[in-house]
């Protein structure tokens, strides 16, 4: 986007400024319209490129990793072990967090436990835990056969 913008305004600027240079040798002087027209495109040059360079290409990485699931800014990035810990933690959490949140959350705890500490049996008892916590969770009859 950045590369249309600069060549649509470098090729204004150099229309511009070759028609300055003749309309001034020709009239034999300074023709100040066009010259005035010329800063403003120099301007309207800096300006765009500033403007896309500290605010639009930032939002659209942004937006692009917020949408399609990409590394978050920073370089910072959630493990398997942190998630894994922090989705223990909610399930400890004492005053325990809304039922559907702690039943999502214990299925997908059980789901790292079955995919990639592959320990069948953990996974069973975090659903087991659920299932005694929650008997009557529709989400829970989709993780095991009532």
């Amino acid at each position: 986007m950045r590369a249309v913008i600069r060549g649509v305004l470098g090729a204004a600027s150099v229309v511009v400024g070759l028609a300055l240079v003749v309309v001034s040798i020709d009239e034999g002087h300074v023709e100040w319209r066009l010259v005035a027209l010329l800063l403003s495109l120099w301007g309207a040059w800096s300006f765009f490129g500033a403007l896309l360079e500290s605010v639009v290409e930032p939002l659209g990485r942004f937006l692009g990793t917020a949408l399609t699931g990409g590394a978050m800014s920073g370089g910072s990035t959630i493990t398997i072990d942190d998630e894994t810990a922090m989705l223990e933690r909610l399930l400890d959490a004492d005053p325990p967090p809304p039922r559907h949140r702690t039943v999502l959350a214990g299925i997908r705890l059980a789901e790292i436990y079955r995919t990639h500490q592959h320990d069948a049996a953990k996974a069973e008892q975090v659903i087991a835990r659920l299932v005694a916590r929650y008997p009557d969770a529709p989400e829970l009859a989709y993780v095991r056969p009532r």
